[in-house]
């Protein structure tokens, strides 16, 4: 035969329903603490304010792209006229710039003429929000 069921075997499920659901929003709500992973970001050449000293009047093109590495920009109507840009969000790169942006630019001979850093035109918006979608 079956035992009819009791007012105390539902009133301890709700209970048990309850306090299962309130640990669990408990311990949900501690997840909102934790930090997504951004990772690190690093764009261009590295240049080290070394290699940017070593540069002088007279160097040929393969010299300054030893120095440099290969430019970032080249313009195609300006050939003589080079862009080097980097960009890190690492605190520890080797740059003591997060951003340099610099422009190196020949004469008719192939020989480095002048060279010049630019300013930062770009201002970076710092994103402390979750997931970077600006919800909180």
């Amino acid at each position: 035969m079956l035992k009819p069921k009791t007012s105390l075997n539902l009133k301890t499920k709700i209970l048990a329903t309850l306090l299962v659901s309130g640990l669990s929003l408990t311990s949900l709500s501690g997840c909102s603490f934790i930090q997504p992973y951004k990772a690190p970001l690093t764009q261009g050449n590295l240049m080290t304010a070394e290699s940017v000293n070593l540069l002088q009047e007279g160097l040929t093109k393969q010299q300054v792209r030893e120095l440099l590495g290969p430019p970032t920009g080249q313009h195609p109507f300006m050939p003589d006229h080079w862009e080097y840009i980097y960009y890190s969000n690492v605190e520890n790169s080797k740059s003591e710039e997060h951003t340099i942006h610099l422009a190196v630019i020949f004469d008719d001979d192939q020989l480095l003429s002048k060279w010049e850093k630019k300013p930062h035109n770009v201002k970076l918006k710092k994103d402390d929000s979750w997931l970077g979608l600006g919800w909180f």
